[in-house]
């Protein structure tokens, strides 16, 4: 048997999936639990990608900046 989960976390889920892919609500709802959390740790992983991208450009923005600044 499968574990029933909260309607408000398929909601959730649901919203999560339909703001970031732009899928439409049918498809998204005839996912398995399963297959819409697979979804959620890729979203998951593009977000700490990106992070990961915007700290690192702000790193080189700031060590642009102390180049420029440095009193020697």
């Amino acid at each position: 048997g499968s574990i029933s989960r909260p309607q408000n976390a398929i909601f959730e889920e649901a919203a999560d999936l339909a703001y970031f892919f732009h899928w439409p609500r049918s498809e998204i709802m005839s996912m398995t639990g399963k297959e819409r959390l697979i979804w959620l740790k890729q979203i998951n992983r593009i977000h700490k990608i990106q992070n990961e991208n915007q700290l690192s450009a702000f790193n080189e923005q700031l060590d642009l900046y102390d180049e420029r600044n440095r009193t020697e």
